[in-house]
């Protein structure tokens, strides 16, 4: 039985698609290891969703920060998706 999740997780689940993508655009480049980094900080923040702990594993910082804001500026395409993710955890917060 598929697990069902809650709206930060879809998001966050959108957000690891854009940075798949992403990384298989860039796969052989030097932003590739930085790309795979921002990869495995996404599927972190997917798994805190699960456990609704994305909060305490910002810890203060904004997403972008945390994904790593260098890298997200460079790939505009994923900008949509961490917006998406930051404005469901915070519909999610408000609940």
């Amino acid at each position: 039985m598929p697990r069902k999740r809650n709206p930060v997780g879809i998001a966050a689940g959108k957000l690891i698609l854009a940075i798949k993508k992403e990384c298989d655009e860039v796969a052989g480049e030097a932003d590739a290891a930085l790309a795979q980094r921002v990869m495995g900080r996404a599927r972190v923040l997917l798994q805190a969703s699960e456990s609704s702990s994305v909060s305490n594993l910002l810890d203060g910082r904004a997403v972008v920060e945390y994904l790593d804001a260098v890298w997200v500026e460079r790939h505009p395409s994923v900008k949509s998706h961490v917006e998406a993710f930051v404005a469901a955890l915070r519909a999610h917060e408000n609940l």
